[in-house]
């Protein structure tokens, strides 16, 4: 549950009930609707702050090695559409985590070190649809160097 001051105020105003309103509340349907829809709309609005704050997490980077190294296999034997689909997914996550590093907004090198990660796997993605299985594989190098890079600078012991 986000207990930040905004959500916790947010939700205060929306759960502030004066007690001369409390006995015609009880009998309004218009009221109770709002009143629901407040509710929930506070709880959607909770719900995606906290998965925002704890989007990058180890199983999430988990994912994004064995993604990788699927990736590298698939390049190396020339597996187009295999190498596209990891491609493309890994563009989707690299993205996820630059706006991670972003909004977090003291980490500089993630941004840049995500963000190329990101146009590198979309150069993979375009590579593999032209079969230039030797420039992916390149690309996936640099690809490599640069998710070590960013460990080296951010990843827990």
């Amino acid at each position: 549950m986000n207990n930040s001051p905004q959500g916790l105020r947010l939700f205060g105003l929306l759960c502030r009930v004066d007690r001369s309103e409390q006995k015609n509340m009880n009998h309004s349907p218009i009221i109770m609707k709002k009143t629901a829809s407040l509710f929930l709309a506070a709880l959607l609005l909770s719900i995606g702050i906290v998965s925002a704050e704890t989007a990058i997490d180890d199983d999430f980077m988990r994912s994004v090695e064995d993604t990788h190294k699927s990736l590298t296999g698939n390049v190396g034997v020339g597996n187009a559409p295999g190498s596209i689909a990891d491609a493309k997914e890994l563009a989707g996550m690299f993205a996820q985590i630059e706006a991670y590093y972003v909004q977090k907004g003291d980490a500089p090198d993630a941004v840049t070190i995500s963000k190329q990660s990101k146009d590198l796997s979309n150069d993979i993605q375009k590579l593999a649809s032209a079969k230039d299985f030797e420039t992916a594989n390149l690309k996936a190098t640099e690809l490599s160097r640069a998710c070590k890079a960013c460990h080296n600078f951010y990843k827990k012991s």
